[in-house]
C-alpha cells in the first residue's frame, strides 16, 4: 500500500499503474511488521520498508541498494533493476531499443544510473 501511495504521486505511473491493478497483474496488501521492521533499519523509507516487510515467500523488485543488502538480509529473493532488464533481454521480453529507452527513462526521470559494465552487457 504504501508503494503504490508512493508511485500514485507521479503523474508518469498513475495510467499504467491503475491499468495493471485492473488487469490483476499487482497486488496491494497490507504490510505486516512495518514498525519493527522501521525500529531496526531505520535509514531505509517507508516504500522500501514495506516490501520487505510484506514480501513474504515473494520475489520483490528493490531499486536502493541499501535496502536490496537489507532484503538480502532478512532471507528475501530480491531482484533489482539490472537484474530483471537482463531477464527480459534474454526472454525476449525486451529488445534492445526498448532496454535502451527504459535506461534513458529511469536516468532522466528517477536519476538512476547503470554502472558501465552493466549498460554494455545491457545493450550488446
Amino acid at each position: 500500500m504504501e508503494v503504490y501511495e508512493e508511485l500514485s504521486r507521479c503523474k508518469t505511473l498513475v495510467k499504467p499503474l491503475v491499468k495493471n491493478l485492473q488487469k490483476g497483474n499487482i497486488e496491494i496488501i497490507q504490510s505486516s511488521d512495518l514498525v519493527g521492521l522501521q525500529d531496526k533499519y531505520p535509514e531505509l523509507g517507508t516504500g522500501e520498508l514495506s516490501v520487505i516487510a510484506s514480501a513474504g515467500d515473494k520475489v520483490v523488485l528493490i531499486e536502493d541498494r541499501k535496502a536490496e543488502k537489507i532484503a538480502e538480509k532478512e532471507g528475501l529473493a530480491v531482484f533489482n533493476i539490472p537484474e530483471l532488464l537482463l531477464v527480459c533481454k534474454e526472454k525476449g521480453l525486451a529488445d534492445r531499443e526498448e532496454i535502451k529507452q527504459i535506461m534513458k527513462e529511469l536516468k532522466d526521470k528517477d536519476r538512476y544510473h547503470f554502472k558501465k559494465e552493466v549498460e554494455d552487457v545491457l545493450l550488446e
